[in-house]
């Protein structure tokens, strides 16, 4: 199961932060990854909640169905979902100062032959969390302080 672990920095607050990341629909301007991001149904944003993502991964498109599974003050969970793999983000949000410092985790299952080829994705993996670090600081660099 590789994992990938970030952390970033926001001048936001926590409940800002933790607000633009529990709409997915986000994720389109924070993952790097991260082809369309679209909720399933027109539901409140709550635990359950899906969004079908589409994200690009060593040159291939890839849909998977991210559900709200965890979302607590300081703490959201999204698992993605495919035949090929289980994507689990979690992110736990704590103050600093007036602003946020966001440990993000990635830990990916692969299933089926695409297990077999673990080993081999892990530099990918890599690449992908120093990209969606990246962007992740960007986007939440640009969230209101207030």
């Amino acid at each position: 199961m590789p994992t990938i672990e970030r952390t970033v920095h926001s001048p936001a607050p926590v409940g800002t932060v933790q607000a633009y990341l529990r709409d997915f629909t986000n994720a389109e301007e924070w993952d790097a990854g991260t082809v369309s991001c679209e909720p399933v149904d027109d539901g409140p944003i709550a635990i359950g909640k899906q969004w079908r993502n589409v994200s690009e991964f060593r040159g291939r498109e890839t849909t998977l169905i991210y559900t709200l599974e965890r979302d607590e003050p300081g703490h959201l969970r999204i698992v993605g979902r495919n035949k090929t793999v289980t994507s689990e983000d979690d992110m736990v949000l704590t103050a600093d100062g007036p602003g946020t410092t966001l440990t993000y985790t990635a830990t990916f299952t692969f299933h089926g032959v695409a297990k077999l080829a673990t080993p081999l994705l892990v530099p990918a993996l890599g690449n992908l969390g120093d990209e969606a670090q990246k962007t992740l600081q960007e986007a939440l660099g640009k969230l209101p302080v207030s």
